[in-house]
């Protein structure tokens, strides 16, 4: 499994799965969401919606991902990774529970390929080095059969943070981390 990291939008990613971000309403009310809102339209909102009216809920416990389709974006599914509780707090934990979970889902939906933003850093209060250590843990302590997992940032800045975390707590050549 290689962990690659992009500069750019998460949406133009092409990869079998997209991890998004989600807040516990499942509302696409910013960031990735908003954009995955802005450019499919209504239908990706109104099956999580859906969903919740399904279960009875108003919101789901962080720590949940839910599958949708993606719409017109390049993926076949998306996952909407709940990260963060309803007063928007994170840890390393939970983000390492809830990658934990989107990788076990992807897997079983036959995914070789996923693309994922920096789970709990914009809306959520971690760090990019906080979501990076996550990451790290799990890749280092799980085998998932993926062939690559593509983290998706907006600058160098980010990405240097990302690559630091990576190769500095991992041997880049057994577990196929690359820039």
């Amino acid at each position: 499994m290689n962990v690659k990291i992009h500069i750019g939008d998460v949406l133009d990613q092409a990869a079998d799965v997209l991890i998004s971000t989600a807040n516990p309403w499942l509302n696409l009310s910013g960031g990735v969401n908003g954009a995955i809102l802005a450019r499919v339209g209504e239908s990706i909102q109104a099956e999580l919606h859906a969903y919740l009216k399904s279960k009875g809920l108003t919101a789901v416990p962080a720590g949940t991902v839910i599958q949708t389709s993606a719409g017109s974006l390049p993926f076949n599914h998306i996952l909407h990774a709940v990260a963060i509780d309803p007063f928007y707090d994170s840890s390393i934990q939970l983000v390492e529970q809830t990658l934990t979970t989107a990788f076990e889902l992807a897997v079983s939906l036959g995914a070789k390929t996923i693309a994922t933003p920096t789970l709990a850093t914009g809306y959520g209060p971690l760090t990019i080095e906080s979501f990076a250590q996550a990451l790290q843990k799990v890749t280092q302590e799980n085998q998932f059969d993926l062939d690559t997992i593509s983290v998706v940032v907006l600058s160098n800045e980010n990405a240097d943070i990302v690559k630091k975390v990576l190769f500095a707590e991992t041997d880049v050549n057994s577990q196929g981390v690359q820039p």
